[in-house]
């Protein structure tokens, strides 16, 4: 691809993105932080963190990854601290009521 190309193609009012599994899980991440950050953020709207989670799940399942351990999933996406469910929780909610 040269500097010029586009990543991002546009075919009938849809478009398509071109990039790697990390700067996927790198969108994930802004997207999901997004929303945990902003409780009124309509980005739980529409489908597409899920497929993205989706797809990155079946991504770390092909890497032997067990997706349902959260310190499994948060070293996959490349988080270097994980932190425990119980304090990420504490956290959301005190953002959330604020």
């Amino acid at each position: 691809m040269s500097p010029l190309d586009s990543r991002i193609t546009k075919q009938q009012n849809r478009f398509a993105l071109d990039c790697s599994l990390d700067e996927l899980k790198r969108i994930y991440q802004a997207l999901f932080s997004q929303l945990r950050a902003d409780s009124e953020a309509d980005i739980d709207e529409s489908d597409l963190l899920l497929d993205l989670q989706v797809v990155l799940q079946q991504e770390a399942r092909a890497e032997g990854v067990d997706v349902s351990t959260h310190s499994e999933w948060s070293r996959f996406l490349g988080d270097s601290s994980v932190v425990p469910c119980e304090q990420r929780y504490a956290d959301y909610r005190e953002k959330k009521y604020q």
